[in-house]
């Protein structure tokens, strides 16, 4: 595994929870609806969704959710424990900006005070190189 896919498992993650709290989103306004979708219709409720279902399909993604946010703050954890160690703190913020906060590259060039072009191609390379010293990882 490179330094960069390392550090992007936060930012995956992320997604992750976003499109489940979407999915939750939808579960919910299922749960507390009185009509039945035609995609919802259950043969063992006489034809309807049982309430009792939808409720449980809810919380069983709210459950889920809870999980993904655990493991998410665990990666953050683990990712920022490495950060930690590098004594650069323009590099430090631009990781933590950009693999922790998930802001765009625009928005970190703001952050750390440099162009669009020098936080791409000059400081994340270096930032990445950091975390490869750090970490005893090959060179990919």
């Amino acid at each position: 595994m490179t330094a960069k896919e390392w550090l992007m498992r936060a930012r995956k993650q992320e997604e992750r929870i976003i499109a489940l709290q979407g999915s939750r989103q939808r579960a919910y306004d299922r749960a507390v609806s009185t009509t039945a979708r035609p995609r919802e219709v259950c043969v063992i409720s006489g034809g309807k969704a049982a309430p009792d279902e939808k409720n449980a399909a809810y919380i069983e993604l709210c459950e889920e959710i809870d999980h993904q946010i655990d493991e998410l703050n665990r990666i953050r954890t683990e990712i920022l424990h490495v950060i930690r160690g590098i004594q650069d703190s323009t590099l430090a913020t631009l990781l933590i900006e950009y693999y922790i906060n998930s802001k765009t590259w625009e928005q970190v060039a703001v952050a750390i005070h440099y162009s669009y072009t020098d936080t791409v191609k000059r400081k994340h390379p270096l930032a990445l190189k950091a975390i490869r010293a750090i970490m005893n990882l090959d060179q990919k």
